[in-house]
């Protein structure tokens, strides 16, 4: 468990210390949806949908990726069903450990559409590299790899 929380802050770090040598900076004041559905199709990420906020990809997991309004960061996020039958204590415990222990990402549990939210804030304010964005959600999709097997029952996933 510790070896995966080291590993998990390994590659964070990686990827975090790429930015300096990627070349050239994107400004936050670029970011549009037109412009990420661009970086996505060079990764040959399949583009799902573009709207005027957010575009939807599909890798290994689908992800929304939303602008902010004030261009400060991307919120990477992915969402899933939580399994019929799963009770509140059991959803809440599972969401603790995810909390707690893949430190990269969130999870909030939305009751009323019986839902779960995987959350990553990819901060743009002072310029990014493509690479460096790409990185950050193959690392998102790990992250939350990781979290679902925070519940080794299958109670709630």
């Amino acid at each position: 468990m510790k070896t995966l929380k080291k590993l998990m802050l390994l590659i964070l770090l990686c990827v975090a210390t790429q930015s300096f040598g990627q070349g050239q900076l994107t400004s936050s004041e670029d970011v549009t949806p037109q412009y990420l559905k661009t970086i996505f199709e060079n990764a040959y990420v399949d583009v799902l949908d573009v709207k005027e906020t957010f575009i939807k990809i599909k890798d290994n997991q689908t992800m929304y990726l939303d602008i902010d309004s004030k261009k400060r960061y991307i919120s990477i996020n992915s969402v899933y069903t939580v399994k019929e039958g799963a009770k509140k204590d059991e959803i809440l415990e599972v969401f603790n450990t995810v909390n707690k222990e893949v430190i990269m990402i969130k999870c909030y549990y939305n009751e009323s559409a019986h839902t779960v939210s995987f959350y990553y804030y990819f901060w743009i304010d002072n310029g990014f590299s493509d690479k460096t964005f790409v990185s950050a959600v193959k690392l998102f999709q790990s992250g939350v790899t990781l979290a679902l097997s925070k519940d080794p029952n299958k109670t709630v996933f």
